[in-house]
């Protein structure tokens, strides 16, 4: 009985994120009730307080189901391996191109996290979450880039600080130009020219045509 109990909350949980999803992207985060939330996922508003303390809560919860993957890579790919750091760098960039421009679900999350959210009243704790990951990213990034400068595969005067600042911005600007029109361009394959345009400069190395 306990595990089933168990079960049935896991799956309540779950039940309430996939309707936050929905319930977000149709009002914005600030104009979303929680009352909304509960009667589409078809409990009562007690549920969502008994998983949810807030909305930014709730949030947070709806963001980390699809971007904890992510965090987990950029902290684990500066780790030591075979692979040397540049390829590490290029692997990681279009691996996440790739999950965005397949994924429905992070789609979903990334439009509600970049065009429905504003940083005010109860939701101003969300920009900590931000900051906290785009801080995680430029610190993989640029662990991996001093690993390269140290192994000799950078450039002469590139600083390995304001280069992962580079990349992160130009992975996160594709991102969010393409959310946002979707018919704009192919993510995948104008992100990978942008990345390997970039890493090329960093490196000194040609671009394969």
């Amino acid at each position: 009985m306990a595990r089933r109990t168990k079960e049935e909350a896991l799956q309540t949980r779950h039940a309430l994120i996939d309707a936050a999803e929905v319930v977000f992207e149709r009002r914005g985060v600030a104009g979303a009730s929680l009352q909304e939330v509960a009667e589409l996922a078809g409990v009562t508003r007690g549920a969502v307080y008994w998983h949810f303390s807030d909305k930014s809560d709730l949030f947070n919860a709806m963001m980390d189901r699809v971007t904890l993957p992510f965090e987990q890579q950029w902290i684990t790919a500066a780790a030591a391996d075979t692979t040397d750091a540049m390829t590490r760098i290029h692997d990681l960039l279009l691996h996440i191109l790739r999950e965005v421009a397949t994924d429905a679900r992070l789609q979903r999350a990334l439009v509600i996290a970049t065009q429905k959210v504003e940083y005010v009243g109860e939701l101003a704790a969300l920009q900590d979450r931000h900051l906290r990951v785009r801080d995680q990213t430029l610190q993989c990034f640029e662990t991996l880039l001093r690993m390269a400068a140290a192994s000799g595969q950078l450039v002469t005067g590139v600083a390995p600080r304001p280069a992962a600042r580079a990349l992160h911005s130009l992975v996160d600007g594709l991102i969010r130009n393409w959310v946002l029109d979707r018919e704009a361009f192919d993510l995948r394959r104008v992100g990978r020219m942008a990345v390997e345009q970039l890493l090329a400069g960093l490196t000194g190395s040609r671009v394969a045509a």
